[in-house]
C-alpha cells in the first residue's frame, strides 16, 4: 500500500466541485473517492442527497466532520463507506460514535483521542502526521508523507480548510 492514493471532490453550496468530471474518472477506473463536504463542515448542513448520487459509482469517503450520531448514520445510509469525524470529542461521544459502526476514520487532532480511538477499534485516520499506531490506514494531505498503509489524498484543498487543519 506504500504511494497509494485517492481523488479527493468536493462538495459546495450542494454541488460537486472536481478536477475531473465524473465520466472521466470512471473511464480511467478510478474505484474510490475521497468527498470534502464543505456545506457539512462549514455550514452543518450534510449532502446526503449528494452522497446518494456520488456513491451509485464511486466507494467514497466522507469528510464531514459530524456531531451528532444521527448524521453518521444519515451519511452511511446515503452510500458514505467510511466517514470522517472530529478529532476533538469527549470520550463519552467517542464511545457512541464507536458503537455506530467500524467505517469510521478519525480526524487526528489530540493525541488523547486519538489513542482512544485506537484502543476502541478505530483503524483508520486522516491526518498530515506520522502516526504511531501499527497497522492503521491513513489517509494523509501532507504532501509528502508516503510510507505503508498511508493513502495520499490528490486534489486535497489545504488551502481552504487551513482554519480546521489545526
Amino acid at each position: 500500500m506504500v504511494d497509494e492514493s485517492i481523488e479527493c471532490v468536493e462538495i459546495r453550496n450542494s454541488t460537486v466541485v472536481s478536477r475531473n468530471n465524473v465520466q472521466s474518472m470512471l473511464s480511467a477506473g478510478i474505484e474510490d473517492l475521497f468527498v470534502i463536504d464543505f456545506d457539512a463542515i462549514f455550514r452543518n448542513k450534510f449532502n446526503f442527497k449528494v452522497y446518494q448520487d456520488i456513491s451509485k459509482y464511486f466507494e467514497i469517503t466522507v469528510l464531514s466532520l459530524p456531531l451528532r450520531i444521527e448524521d453518521i448514520m444519515d451519511s452511511f445510509v446515503s452510500g458514505a463507506s467510511e466517514i470522517v469525524i472530529p478529532g476533538r470529542i469527549e470520550p463519552n461521544t467517542l464511545e457512541d460514535y464507536m458503537r455506530t459502526s467500524d467505517n469510521l476514520v478519525m480526524f487526528y487532532q489530540s493525541p488523547v483521542v486519538a489513542k482512544a480511538f485506537y484502543l476502541l477499534g478505530g483503524r483508520s485516520f486522516f491526518t498530515d502526521r506520522d502516526l504511531d499506531f501499527p497497522d492503521i490506514k491513513v489517509y494523509s494531505y501532507s504532501r509528502i508523507m508516503s510510507r505503508k498503509g498511508y493513502i495520499r489524498l490528490m486534489g486535497f484543498p489545504r488551502e481552504d480548510l487551513e482554519g480546521i487543519l489545526i
